[in-house]
């Protein structure tokens, strides 16, 4: 598991985690905490947003701490994950 920074990432995981577990109101539980949590906006051009809000990645909390591998196991593609993080990173 990559680096989890913030109460949003913590709360990620977990939806992530029920999600495996096909637990709808467990992810929905846990995606309420996370999007209850403060955090700052992407910038409006970052790189595959439709892919990352799609999977809970809204926020740049959201994204600070994460690898590629994580992303991919998210559901990016492997190059969507790489663009994402070196985008992040240049941030």
């Amino acid at each position: 598991m990559a680096e989890v920074k913030t109460a949003r990432r913590f709360y990620l995981h977990k939806r992530h985690m029920a999600a495996q577990y096909e637990d709808s109101d467990l992810d929905l539980t846990w995606r309420a905490k996370q999007e209850a949590e403060p955090g700052s906006a992407l910038p409006e051009y970052f790189p595959h947003q439709a892919a990352l809000e799609a999977q809970g990645y809204t926020k740049r909390e959201d994204i600070d701490g994460a690898d590629a591998a994580e992303l991919v196991r998210a559901g990016l593609t492997q190059r969507q994950a790489t663009d994402v993080i070196a985008a992040f990173a240049a941030l």
